[in-house]
């Protein structure tokens, strides 16, 4: 199996073996999430969960990570390690969005995993997102044409699913309010993090730091092959330079994050 391989619990390769989750990597989203799956696929962890950025035909794992929102942010049930576990049957690694979202559930629920806090510099993270949200208002423009021109059917409930599920994300990390809160919401899950992870089992890291303190916190050799994305903006999944210019006034109408259209071929 290619070690960049995520996993889902449908449309995907089958999960039934059961492996201790070794390595939780829980930046925020826009932090090389992408590279960092990628590298430990190189490292060895071939069986990492990293939801894709297209999860209409992943219906089973969406509305369990909607029901993890609503036991863990809204007290409406309960959501603990078991229910994690049957997510993550077989995964050595866990990487990126939703899971960010739940670092303290995870960190109580895997005491023994190692910690990765992927991160970079809050203002060119900012500057990311503005870029992302501009060049999503451009496509949600595109999209109504489009739907309105073929008469797709937004109904279709595994969207509707994937949509909610991404608008709980946002809304979650970002406390509904983008423009207000970006910066602090990056600062304080930051912060929170160094707070609940001893240190000698986190890694605050950096992809542009390449190979050697990722190979050294994780105890494997440093491979030959360069670091994936190396490239800085391939790294960080960035916009196109002529996307990325969305300055804050632009984007009143995406104060609130939960209102970020559903996305084509864009990761969050």
């Amino acid at each position: 199996m290619d070690g960049s391989e995520g996993f889902a619990a449908n449309g995907g390769p089958s999960r039934t073996r059961v492996a201790p989750v070794k390595v939780l990597c829980l930046g925020p989203p826009r932090a090389g999430a992408n590279s960092i799956q990628a590298a430990l696929g190189k490292l060895g962890y071939h069986e990492t969960y990293y939801f894709p950025s297209s999860v209409s035909d992943r219906t089973q794992d969406t509305t369990t990570w909607l029901d993890a929102f609503d036991a863990v942010f809204e007290g409406k049930g309960t959501f603990g390690k078991e229910d994690f576990d049957r997510l993550f049957i077989g995964c050595q690694a866990v990487v990126g969005r939703p899971c960010c979202a739940f670092a303290p559930q995870l960190i109580n629920a895997y005491p023994g995993a190692k910690v990765i806090l992927n991160t970079r510099d809050v203002d060119e993270w900012y500057k990311s997102w503005l870029g992302l949200i501009k060049a999503r208002m451009a496509q949600e423009q595109e999209q109504e044409q489009e739907q309105a021109e073929v008469k797709i059917d937004t109904e279709d409930p595994q969207k509707v699913a994937a949509k909610m599920l991404r608008d709980r994300i946002l809304f979650t990390f970002f406390q509904g309010d983008f423009i207000n809160t970006a910066k602090g919401a990056f600062k304080a899950h930051f912060n929170a993090i160094c707070e609940l992870v001893p240190k000698d089992m986190l890694l605050i890291y950096n992809i542009k730091d390449g190979w050697n303190p990722l190979c050294e916190f994780l105890g494997k050799p440093v491979p030959s092959d360069p670091f994936p994305g190396h490239d800085a903006l391939e790294c960080f999944d960035e916009p196109q330079p002529s996307q990325a210019s969305g300055k804050a006034e632009e984007l009143k109408p995406l104060h609130h994050a939960v209102v970020v259209p559903q996305e084509v071929g864009i990761e969050v």
